[in-house]
């Protein structure tokens, strides 16, 4: 979903407009493109996972050092979400790549099961108002034309999976829909059936990609 200069003057656009009809001052806020990443460790037990969004979400205990939250100050025109799964070395690893499906040479345990992800879906509520009541978790699945474990070349080469980071995962968001750093957020991915096996380490990870305005919710 790769957009070129005027799909982004668009979104910037929409979301000032979107912004104001919510009521903030858009003339005085600092508009930017921006991103919140929320991340959560796969887990055999669980089947409703608790996406995080805002900095002081500590429901799923501290957030992993890669992650970047959305501040109490500022709020999100959310245009696009991108869902990863990944499997860094420790919980404190910064050097993994995001997979938009499960990579069998990277998820040697439990790639199999990691189809159950993309079965699923997403929810999102601000302030108890459903604004994503049930978004399905396949539109963000994407399979390489180039993978890793694939030889090519007499079989002595083997690339790593094809991957662009401005589109591959990603599905825009129409209507957009507003993540108020002053709000009650609720996000959350409900899957059919626990995912019976996992590696260790891994992780979902949720982009949510748009326009942020700096320092215009009540929360001083």
């Amino acid at each position: 979903m790769a957009l070129n200069q005027v799909g982004n003057r668009l979104v910037f656009e929409n979301a000032k407009a979107f912004a104001a009809s919510q009521g903030y001052n858009v003339s005085q806020a600092v508009c930017t493109q921006s991103y919140v990443r929320s991340e959560v460790a796969l887990s055999t037990t669980v089947t409703n996972y608790h996406i995080p969004v805002l900095s002081n979400d500590t429901q799923n205990g501290a957030a992993f050092n890669t992650e970047y939250r959305l501040a109490l100050q500022d709020i999100m025109v959310v245009s696009a979400i991108g869902l990863y799964v990944c499997k860094p070395s420790s919980s404190t690893a910064t050097n993994f790549p995001l997979f938009t499906n499960p990579n069998a040479t990277v998820f040697a345990t439990g790639a199999s099961q990691l189809y159950t992800l993309w079965n699923s879906f997403l929810n999102v509520a601000v302030n108890n108002q459903q604004v994503i009541p049930n978004m399905d978790t396949f539109r963000f699945y994407s399979v390489p034309q180039t993978q890793q474990g694939v030889g090519i070349t007499a079989q002595t080469v083997f690339p790593i999976d094809q991957m662009d980071g401005s589109e591959s995962g990603l599905a825009a968001i129409e209507p957009n829909f507003l993540l108020n750093g002053a709000s009650n957020i609720a996000a959350n991915i409900t899957l059919p059936a626990a995912i019976s096996t996992i590696d260790t380490n891994s992780r979902i990870v949720v982009m949510w990609k748009g326009i942020k305005l700096q320092n215009v919710t009540s929360v001083r």
